[in-house]
């Protein structure tokens, strides 16, 4: 890994913080690292963007989607690929995100056919392929279901500065949490890390800067 993508990886890892997907969790909106290869979007209501500049080239990863196929990040290429990292026994923020990821969806129009939404469990042993499928299409049956092995899926998302904490202590494998990071992530269409969002960016903001990167205007109200 080149220096400076090795500096953007660092930075992130210490300023992303982790949301407790518990009963009692809270959300911490992600600081955006102030040193350059990186920087905070500038124009008015872009609030809880961050550019990543220049994109990162993140590594390829097999995992399984939903209907039990191995999966890779070169499939999705070709389109921005809208992902965030979570779990289907999450209460709160899994769920917000994903319902975000919809209206996200909706509010592109046409240009939703360049976009790719896809949720990375960081809970393998519970959310098979079927899990992920059933749970997805509560949300919208389009949106891509990646699931893997712990060891598998903590290299993806350290590549991206994130983390996860299975909150298992007694070993049983049985009603457990974990705490995970919450930004959702944006890869261009070569399969480079472009942006992240804070969990609580408002969907708007997304989608004109999406609309952005495909190089549409947004729609006037």
């Amino acid at each position: 890994m080149r220096k400076n993508q090795a500096l953007v990886i660092t930075l992130l890892f210490m300023t992303l913080l982790i949301a407790a997907c518990g009963g009692s969790a809270s959300t911490v909106n992600t600081p955006s690292p102030t040193a350059e290869p990186t920087q905070q979007i500038s124009q008015p209501g872009a609030e809880g963007i961050t550019v990543i500049a220049p994109p990162i080239k993140v590594s390829d990863f097999t995992l399984t989607n939903q209907t039990g196929t191995e999966a890779h990040l070169r499939d999705y290429q070709g389109n921005l690929v809208l992902f965030a990292f979570g779990y289907t026994h999450c209460p709160d923020v899994c769920p917000v995100t994903l319902a975000r990821f919809k209206q996200i969806k909706d509010r592109l129009g046409e240009s939703a056919a360049q976009v790719t939404v896809a949720f990375i469990t960081v809970d393998g042993f519970r959310d098979t392929p079927e899990r992920l499928n059933e749970y997805l299409k509560i949300f919208d049956p389009a949106f891509v279901g990646l699931t893997g092995s712990e060891e598998l899926t903590r290299e993806v998302i350290k590549e991206y500065g994130g983390q996860f904490i299975i909150n298992d202590t007694e070993g049983l494998r049985k009603n457990y949490t974990v705490d995970h990071t919450a930004s959702s992530f944006l890869l261009d269409a070569d399969g480079q890390w472009i942006r992240t969002y804070e969990y609580n960016t408002d969907p708007d903001i997304v989608v004109a800067d999406i609309l952005s990167v495909l190089g549409v205007s947004a729609p006037t109200t």
